[in-house]
């Protein structure tokens, strides 16, 4: 039986032989070692070692079972980020509302340092009156409490302060993803 060749099936055909050629090598960029990922990161002029493609039929499964949700490195990134520490004050006993006047004109300026080196970026005054809330320019709540204390107030055992570190909004990942459709 004699096959006939049409003008138009060996178009077809090379390309099918060329997207083939293309695939073969996407899976072998991404079938590397991580030893040689790892070296050609040390060493971003050095020749990289050709590996051998024993199966990529195998990786290509491994690759499908190990896919991470779109925003996952992300949202992980984001839950271990500590970004700024919220401080609450509260008035201690030792601070009646009578002996407030007197300190509170030094606290008012050595705060006003703080904002102006850059560790305090925000503050403001609970509405009842019960203390204050300061949005913190440090990542470490130790740092914070070193800072508060040394404050007049803080001297004076007068406020106490609630540290909160806080970060990202890291949920906002779940964003990343595609939409249902």
């Amino acid at each position: 039986m004699k096959l006939c060749r049409s003008p138009m099936i060996e178009p077809t055909r090379s390309r099918l032989l060329s997207a083939g050629l293309a695939a073969i090598g996407i899976v072998a960029v991404l079938a590397q070692s991580p030893a040689l990922a790892a070296s050609r990161s040390a060493d971003p002029l050095a020749e990289p070692t050709r590996t051998p493609i024993t199966s990529p039929a195998k990786d290509l499964i491994q690759m499908a079972e190990t896919k991470t949700p779109p925003g996952a490195a992300e949202m992980a990134a984001a839950r271990t980020l500590t970004m700024k520490v919220l401080a609450i004050g509260s008035w201690t006993a030792k601070a009646p509302p009578e002996a407030r006047p007197a300190i509170m004109p030094a606290e008012a300026r050595d705060t006003m340092r703080l904002m102006l080196a850059g560790k305090i970026d925000q503050w403001f005054a609970k509405i009842d009156g019960s203390g204050a809330v300061f949005l913190m320019n440090v990542t470490d709540p130790a740092e914070a409490h070193a800072l508060l204390e040394k404050l007049p107030l803080g001297q004076a055992n007068m406020m106490t302060f609630e540290l909160i570190p806080v970060g990202p909004l890291w949920p906002l990942g779940l964003l990343l993803g595609e939409p249902a459709k």
